[in-house]
C-alpha cells in the first residue's frame, strides 16, 4: 500500500502528469537519483506521505506502459478522494461519485476507471485479488 498526499505531489510537479507519475514511482519503487541531473533529484528529499492511498500501486506502475501518464495521474488524483478509514474498516476501494466535484467528461475516457450503474467509481488495479500463500 502506498500512502501519499496528492496535493503535494501535484503542486511539486506543477501539474505535469509525467512528473506526478515519476514521484509515484519514486515512492513505490524506492528509486534514488543517479546524479544531480536526474529528474528525481529535485523530488528525492521531499516528503509526499499523506492520507491518500493506492492499495496496489506496484501493480498499477508495473503496467504503466499500457496507459498514458495522464490516465495514471487522474487515477491517483481520484483515488486520493477516497477515505483511508473506510478502507481499513471495510476494505472499500471504490469512490461514490457524490464525492467528485469534477465534470465526469474529464475522466470518462480513462481506461483505468469505470463507473457502474450505482454511480460508483471503480479503480482497475485496486480490486486486484490477493495472492494466496
Amino acid at each position: 500500500m502506498l500512502l501519499y498526499d496528492w496535493k503535494k505531489i501535484f503542486e511539486m510537479a506543477d501539474g505535469d502528469p509525467s512528473d506526478c507519475v515519476l514521484i509515484l514511482r519514486m515512492m513505490t519503487e524506492s528509486l534514488i537519483p543517479r546524479n544531480r541531473k536526474d529528474p528525481l533529484y529535485k523530488y528525492y528529499t521531499k516528503d509526499f506521505i499523506g492520507s491518500s492511498f493506492l492499495a496496489h500501486a506496484d501493480v498499477l506502475l508495473f503496467n504503466r506502459y499500457k496507459y498514458t501518464n495522464r490516465e495514471i495521474a487522474q487515477y491517483a488524483a481520484l483515488a486520493s478522494l477516497r477515505s483511508l478509514a473506510e478502507y481499513y474498516a471495510y476494505g472499500t476501494t471504490t469512490l461514490d461519485l457524490l464525492h467528485v466535484s469534477l465534470d465526469r467528461s474529464l475522466f470518462n475516457d480513462n481506461r483505468l476507471l469505470s463507473i457502474d450503474e450505482d454511480e460508483v467509481l471503480h479503480f482497475l488495479y485496486e480490486e486486484v485479488p490477493q495472492e494466496k500463500h
